[in-house]
């Protein structure tokens, strides 16, 4: 049984990870921290401790892993504190700014051991597209179009801080693109990054890139990004071969890879075996976290392994410092 530890529970924590821990009979949750009281009532009827103080959690039981889902700026104080006490981090995204402080919150832990919530690689969407192009069915891929967002996207609470946000649409949401697309065309290097950013109070709110991507075998990929809040887009990655493309929709539940032909025929695509599941929030959340103890049990490296978001950090970097 392996004990694990929550430190902050807002919508996500309850929505997805919290039933997922509960519905596992190798985990045991050993308590709650978050400093609002509200879901006090929540972690007692499922007769699970509650802290509002971290330290005092802390006091009462270090557990073997623990799952951080508290915004970006409290991320310092909590590593601190956790030191080299316990053995496994589960992290929400967005996680770090730049690869010195991604090393840095890592230092204490084996790479199989440590994770970060993008969970969007266990999608069946992205798992299919990411066979499709490593068996190379639809020839060399071109070009690569990554667009997210549209005027309804608001940033609130304290994502409307910069001092506690760390950055605006590509750090809270256009990351999860990134991060799919690095992982789908199984990248070892980016280069030749560069952007326009519009900023608000800090913030950035539409931004428009470009940067090359390589895979294992040297392949030379051009992606381009928008993500913005003040302007509607495709909402999609788009793959471009010589004779076709691919659409892939990152954030719809139950949906397909769509293939379009140059005359403009579209077939969807569905993985005969698995019909591309998991297709919404709590399979792939399910999916991730039984990849993740899969691979802490066994100390051994997998998607969810943390050297594996290295590109994904060095692109948000890039971003930030450009």
């Amino acid at each position: 049984m392996i004990k694990i530890g929550i430190i902050g529970l807002g919508n996500v924590g309850l929505s997805v990870h919290l039933p997922i821990l509960l519905a596992r009979p190798d985990l045991e949750i050993s308590w709650v921290y978050d400093p609002n009281n509200k879901v006090k009532e929540i972690c007692e009827k499922k007769k699970i401790l509650f802290f509002n103080k971290l330290n005092d959690a802390l006091k009462y039981d270090y557990p073997e892993i623990v799952l951080i889902t508290t915004p970006y700026y409290s991320r310092k104080e909590i590593f601190e504190k956790l030191g080299n006490k316990i053995s496994g981090i589960y992290c929400e995204k967005p996680f770090a700014l730049t690869l010195k402080e991604h090393l840095n919150y890592a230092k204490n832990f084996k790479n199989y051991a440590f994770t970060i919530g993008y969970q969007r690689r266990s999608l069946g969407i992205v798992q299919t597209a990411k066979k499709i192009l490593s068996n190379n069915l639809f020839g060399d891929l071109n070009d690569l179009i990554i667009e997210f967002g549209d005027v309804h996207y608001n940033y609130n609470n304290f994502r409307s801080d910069k001092s506690k946000a760390g950055g605006g649409i590509f750090f809270e949401t256009g990351s999860h693109w990134i991060d799919t697309a690095i992982y789908i065309l199984n990248a070892k290097k980016i280069d030749n990054f560069s952007c326009d950013k519009k900023i608000e109070n800090g913030l950035d709110v539409h931004s428009q890139g470009n940067f090359n991507i390589y895979n294992y075998s040297d392949k030379r990929i051009k992606c381009s990004f928008k993500f913005s809040s003040i302007e509607n887009t495709k909402n999609k990655i788009i793959f471009k071969f010589n004779n076709c493309s691919i659409e892939l929709f990152l954030f719809d539940d139950n949906s397909n890879l769509i293939i379009n032909s140059n005359n403009s025929e579209r077939f969807p695509i569905e993985d005969i075996s698995m019909k591309n599941f998991p297709n919404d929030s709590l399979s792939q959340g399910a999916c991730y976290w039984d990849k993740f103890i899969s691979s802490y049990k066994k100390k051994e490296s997998s998607y969810t392994s943390l050297d594996t978001f290295l590109l994904t950090t060095e692109a948000i970097e890039l971003f930030y410092g450009n």
